[in-house]
């Protein structure tokens, strides 16, 4: 039967507020054939901001709903209908869309109107909702923490939002106690408070955490919707426990603590071999190659920004201003026991500084290496540092190729961080002096532009200010850590020949940078000469940032924020707040202006802002969570996008920072806003340090990072070689492996036509008809995981072809372990189990004397839904396992599906004090059919699955969301869902118009796979220009298709002739026949594939 479908569209564009801008569209299609209509809406977010949750309501007369997709009903009456997201779909990301619909049963004759989003009406600006962060000492007794959500203003309307907690280190039942509920705001109310309560102890152990996150709001959209929640240890162990380093906080924020993190950030930056005991567990060895092309060995050092090249200007630089912070307030340092961080970090950077510079015989400097890696090769790769394979040139200078400013910038360096060492340790602060004196005599003896020399250089990083600065830099810190006047007499008089020239001409209308050292020159000679040009001259500049200088003054922002350029603004704010409180400090400090101006700058980094938000990642309220930064974002896909939130948190990273006007979107491609970098960072840290001196504050414990390396095992699947394969052929593919069983029977192959993300490959496993037990169903083996843990994820995708009979049940892939991979005394599983109808559970095979009822069932299903697995669509799969103390019922079994926690069992024993050594040793790919010897757990017929994707990890792994082609049928899930109202509604075969071409073929052609009068054609013939003999061809294109246009002289024949082949573009596209037959006649015909 022809269907025809006739479209009838009520359609509202809505802007709920200034930055997050909605367009809601409604369009219903009624069939001829019946007595109903099927409905499509559709949420486009133009905002920059991301929005998490929604609702849309609107006015409908009395109908009802035979089928809903992509969304829930809520509380609809029966004239108003509402529906809300379902957990895959509640993000709608900035600049994307995301549909739901449903059949109704009734006409539609009155159009949907009064539409709202999230519970306002059309044209209102709704208010921004965040919870804060909440960070208490633990105590010893049970008490109620109190969580602040916040709106951004008033709200006009009654807003509503849900909550629940969730276990992160901390553990609900033990910890805290489990909450959940909703939060209500009047009109006219800004906060709210929710509290959970929290048991203390007396126990000395690390902070634990534990989050609270809103959902589902109404009448606001949420900015941050977690909040996480740690119990700091105030328990007193040997040597003291936390809370002893520094001193009580008497102003707004702990400055103890936002230095320290500050100074991690130079940790997570480290490039070469890294420590075993290092404290951010998440990184690991990189580049040790760096410098093999020229024959060196140039590892170490640091990574620059989000990025990995190794720049050695804007390094240098950031290691002379964290030397100087150290220099200035050593004691804010040694009070909050930072000082061996700032050291070893510091060395980890003037040793890599050695390693770049060549010394010919007599110590002169024959070259120095400013740069290892190629800017835009860089920039090509967006992944971690530990799994780059592109090639990393090094660039140097050298007498023929001068770099002035690069080797008096590094001579800086090394000079800075000799005063620090020279104390604890004098032959490395000699050392570091040598280099110094070497390469600020080549920086004046070979003068030039070091990005003149490294042209790559000079499209990240040129050298805009010239070397006339540095050379006046380079020669105060030599006199500053030797002592000698000469290099004071050599910046005297290199000082007249900075840009500008000449007392009181010189420039005041920028900052000091990792490009220009003048404005830094002009204090440190206030302070070490005490002339009165240089304090003219730095109070000229410290005046035109805070008071204003003649009538003008660095631009402003209406909160605060002296905000000189766009990029890196709270960068250039910090570095002119440190030089402030130096020279405010050791020179002059007018009616406190300078200082009362750098306390400004900082604590509007720190939160004191219009937005009430912190700029510094893992510090204060609301910090970004989603820095333009590969090595904390974690992607394994080459992906900016995926994952959608960062993997680790950056610990004291301080992002780029708001615009003109205090607006900031916590947006990973937004590298002007988000970006860190070394540089950033740098003067901020002593400018903390600072403010410590004068309102301290107490440091936290060292575990601020996650407890291991991430990423233990991550197995795409793709490098396999497709086909059947042998026991032999599938060992050597899986680290560790000694056995298989499935391959040598036929079981188990790789699949090169169904992968989760449509491409790739997955493994395809047999389940044969009468198949029950591992010896005669599906496969097994084990995979090493390098070494024993305690506390581990594992994710994987997983298919069941269509059809699939679940029949009672069977296992799937989990966790095994014993005492260890090769000795499996107290060997124990945790695997996932499918069940009748497809339901989820976890199977569970342990020591007998660890106590579980065998009869226990572990249902995916205590989070309000039954996890089940629908037959020929993939499914996500995370587990968690934490062993527990041996003999104590402190474990833990969690475990997600499609992204949302189904499962969560605490309180669990694996072991006992009888098999106390067991742990968790390997990945157990464990999948047949079965649960026991009986006949009634076999297979009914062949039966096959797919699985793909397979991640070990520490931390939480998450859902990379729903594969493009859930149903891997070749048919994306955004065509079946526009066509078919369903992202699994179309069977590619089948003709669905009955036009004579399958649902598939009308996809690769663009045509509409409903309608018969859709067809694929050539759309114009004609000869061009008239009179030429020339024909063009036009048709509309699609973008991923290849199209050939063929010609043929007599149809009768059947010989078509090749005359283009044209990549698809989407719109018309054309092509010229440009020597058809003499007479005239010809055919054509445009054949077109998918990429």
């Amino acid at each position: 039967m022809l269907r025809i479908l006739l479209p009838l569209a009520a359609t509202l564009a809505t802007a709920l507020s200034q930055t997050a801008p909605v367009n809601i569209t409604f369009t219903a299609r009624t069939p001829t054939w019946e007595d109903g209509f099927n409905a499509d809406i559709v949420i486009t977010n133009n905002s920059t901001a991301d929005i998490i949750g929604w609702t849309v309501a609107f006015d409908l007369p009395a109908i009802g709903f035979s089928n809903i997709w992509n969304a829930e009903e809520g509380a609809s009456t029966a004239t108003r209908k509402s529906f809300s997201n379902i957990p895959t779909n509640e993000r709608i990301r900035a600049g994307s869309s995301r549909s739901f619909g449903f059949t109704a049963i009734g006409p539609y004759t009155t159009p949907a109107s009064n539409f709202t989003f999230n519970g306002l009406p059309p044209g209102s600006t709704p208010p921004t909702l965040s919870i804060a962060d909440v960070s208490e000492n633990e105590g010893s007794t049970s008490r109620e923490m109190v969580f602040t959500a916040t709106l951004s203003r008033a709200a006009e309307t009654p807003v509503t939002v849900r909550w629940s907690t969730a276990d992160g280190s901390a553990t609900a039942g033990r910890d805290y106690t489990a909450a959940s509920g909703s939060l209500g705001f009047a009109a006219g109310e800004i906060t709210r408070q929710l509290s959970v309560t929290v048991a203390g102890d007396t126990t000395q152990e690390s902070n634990e955490t534990f989050t609270v996150t809103l959902t589902s709001p109404s009448g606001a959209t949420l900015a941050k919707a977690q909040a996480i929640a740690t119990l700091l240890n105030d328990d007193q162990g040997e040597g003291g426990g936390s809370g002893t380093a520094g001193k009580p906080q008497a102003g707004t924020y702990n400055f103890a603590e936002a230095l320290q993190k500050s100074l991690r950030f130079y940790d997570a930056q480290r490039s070469g071999k890294i420590p075993d005991d290092f404290r951010i567990r998440w990184r690991a060895d990189s580049a040790l190659l760096d410098g093999s092309d020229v024959g060196m060995d140039l590892s170490g050092g640091f990574y620059d920004a989000g990025d990995h090249v190794k720049f050695g200007l804007p390094m240098a630089h950031s290691l002379t201003m964290l030397a100087w912070g150290g220099i200035e307030y050593r004691q804010a340092y040694s009070e909050t026991r930072q000082l061996d961080t700032l050291l070893e970090n510091l060395k980890w950077g003037t040793d890599y500084l050695m390693k770049c510079h060549v010394r010919n015989p007599d110590g002169s400097t024959a070259a120095f290496y400013g740069q290892v890696g190629n800017g835009n090769t860089d920039h090509a790769y967006w992944g971690r540092a530990e799994a780059m394979a592109m090639a990393r040139p090094a660039y140097k200078i050298d007498a023929t190729k001068p770099g002035s400013d690069l080797a008096a910038e590094t001579a800086a360096a090394l000079a800075s961080a000799a005063i620090l060492f020279r104390e604890a340790q004098p032959d490395y602060a000699t050392q570091l002096l040598g280099h110094a004196r070497a390469l600020y005599t080549f920086a004046d003896t070979y003068r030039g532009k070091y990005s003149d020399s490294i042209p790559d250089a000079a499209n990240f990083y040129n050298s805009w200010s010239g070397f006339q600065d540095e050379l006046v830099w380079g020669a105060i810190w030599l006199h500053r850590a030797t002592g000698e006047a000469a290099f004071m007499d050599k910046a005297k008089a290199e000082y007249p020949a900075l840009s500008g020239g000449g007392a009181g001409n010189h420039p005041h209308q920028w900052t000091l940078s990792w490009d220009d050292k003048k404005y830094g020159c002009y204090v440190l000679m206030a302070m070490l000469d005490g002339a009165a040009a240089y304090k003219a001259d730095a109070e000229r500049w410290l005046d035109w940032w805070s008071i204003g200088h003649n009538g003008q003054k660095v631009p402003t922002t209406p909160g605060g924020l002296a905000r000189l350029d766009q990029w890196g603004s709270l960068r250039y704010a910090a570095n002119t707040a440190f030089c402030a409180y130096v020279y405010a400090d050791r020179v002059n400090n007018p009616d406190s202006r300078y200082s009362t101006f750098a306390r400004s700058q900082i604590e509007y980094a720190l939160g004191s802002n219009p937005a009430g938000r912190s700029y510094v990642c893992g510090f204060g309220n609301n910090p970004p969570i989603n820095p333009h930064h590969r090595n904390s974002h974690g992607s394994t896909t080459n992906d900016i996008n995926t994952p959608a939130t960062n993997r680790h948190i950056l610990h004291g990273a301080l992002v780029g920072g708001p615009g003109a006007n205090d607006d900031y979107a916590d947006v990973r491609t937004d590298f002007v806003k988000n970006e860190v970098a070394l540089d950033y960072n740098a003067a901020f840290t002593g400018a903390l340090a600072r403010l410590y001196d004068q309102f301290g504050g107490f440091a936290l414990d060292e575990t601020i990072t996650p407890p291991a390396p991430a990423t233990l095992l991550h197995e795409t699947l793709d490098s396999f070689a497709p086909g059947a394969k042998t026991d032999d052929e599938w060992l050597p593919l899986w680290p560790g492996t000694k056995w298989a069983n499935g391959p040598d029977e036929g079981r188990l192959a790789v699949d090169a036509d169904i992968a989760y993300d449509a491409s790739g490959k997955s493994v395809r496993v047999l389940y044969p008809q009468g198949g029950k037990q591992s010896g005669n169903s599906g496969a097994q083996w084990f995979v090493d995981i390098g070494g024993n843990q305690q506390d581990l994820y594992l994710s994987y995708w997983v298919r069941f072809e269509k059809g699939f009979d679940f029949v009672l049940g069977g296992k799937l892939p989990g966790f095994g372990g014993a005492s260890s991979f090769a000795d499996r005394s107290n060997e124990w599983s945790t695997r996932l189990m499918w069940r009748e109808d497809g339901k989820a559970e976890f199977y569970i095979h342990v020591p007998a004397d660890n106590l579980h009822n065998p009869g226990t069932r572990f249902w995916w299903n205590t989070e309000g839904f039954q996890a089940t697995f629908v037959p020929g669509r993939w499914h996500h799969i995370e587990i968690h396992m934490r062993m527990n103390s041996p003999g104590q019922f402190d474990g833990l079994m969690e475990g997600w599906f499609d992204g949302k926690k189904a499962a969560h069992y605490p309180a669990f024993l694996f072991r006992d004090s009888n098999t106390a050594s067991a742990e968790i040793a390997w990945v157990f790919f464990s999948t047949f059919f079965g649960g026991s010897s009986s006949p009634v757990w076999e297979a009914k017929k062949d039966e096959y699955a797919n699985f793909d994707q397979f991640t070990v990890s520490n931390t939480r792994i998450g859902y990379p969301g729903i594969p493009r082609d859930v149903d891997s049928d070749k048919l994306p899930n955004e065509w079946e869902i526009r066509f078919f109202g369903d992202d699994s509604g179309a069977d590619p075969d089948e003709d669905s118009d009955d036009d004579g071409e399958s649902n598939r073929n009308e996809f690769i052609t663009g045509t509409d796979p409903k309608s018969a009068s859709s067809r694929y054609a050539i759309g114009g013939l004609s000869e061009s220009p008239a009179g030429s003999g020339t024909f063009l061809i036009r048709w509309q294109g699609l973008a991923g298709r290849t199209y050939q246009v063929v010609r043929s002289d007599d149809l009768a024949e059947e010989s078509w002739e090749p005359i283009a082949t044209l990549p698809g573009s989407d719109g018309e596209m054309s092509c010229e026949d440009p020597a058809p037959p003499p007479d005239g006649k010809a055919f054509y015909k445009i054949r077109v594939t998918l990429d």
